[in-house]
């Protein structure tokens, strides 16, 4: 099983905006995949920017669940800059 961890830096009120977007968009893809997904915020601010990092576990096909992701991130119509500054970090079962 992999875990996920999918991590951006954005302004506080943009994160405010896009909350139902990227909880809907996890929904999503909890759904096709049967993953659990959470949407966290840093908890020790930035100076105005929020540190948000969603949680994707128990990927059990980390390929499917990939192209899952994508296509919901397209489907969610994020803005441009945020999508490019998304990072990933794939953790597995030690």
């Amino acid at each position: 099983m992999q875990h996920w961890f999918v991590y951006y830096k954005l302004d506080a009120s943009v994160a405010r905006d896009l909350d139902a977007r990227l909880r809907q968009m996890q929904h999503e893809v909890a759904a096709a995949c049967g993953v659990r997904t959470r949407l966290m915020r840093r908890a020790d601010g930035d100076g105005g920017l929020d540190t948000l990092l969603e949680v994707y576990d128990d990927i059990a096909k980390p390929a499917e669940f990939e192209s899952t992701l994508t296509t919901a991130v397209t489907r969610a119509g994020l803005p441009p800059w945020l999508v490019a500054q998304r990072r990933t970090e794939r953790f597995e079962e030690f």
